[in-house]
């Protein structure tokens, strides 16, 4: 988990703490598509994570994290991954 670069894009897995419900998996997949340089994303709740793939020329993953941090999750990188 972490940063993987694939072709021209990237993708981003982050552990979300205070993930609860549908409801939330809607909201953070409904914020982060809105996003310019998002290509696609996934919540899995069973996890606790959201994966993110995303065109790194275009937006950077730390403001994906502020962004997920701004609807009131506590998103970080799983340590030891890339």
């Amino acid at each position: 988990m972490g940063v993987i670069f694939l072709s021209g894009s990237a993708r981003a897995v982050f552990r979300v703490g205070g993930l609860k419900g549908a409801e939330g998996s809607r909201e953070i997949e409904h914020t982060l598509a809105q996003i310019d340089g998002v290509i696609s994303v996934n919540v899995s709740l069973p996890d606790g994570s959201v994966n993110i793939n995303y065109n790194p020329g275009v937006i950077r993953k730390e403001y994906i994290e502020r962004t997920l941090n701004s609807l009131g999750y506590s998103p970080y990188l799983p340590s030891g991954r890339i």
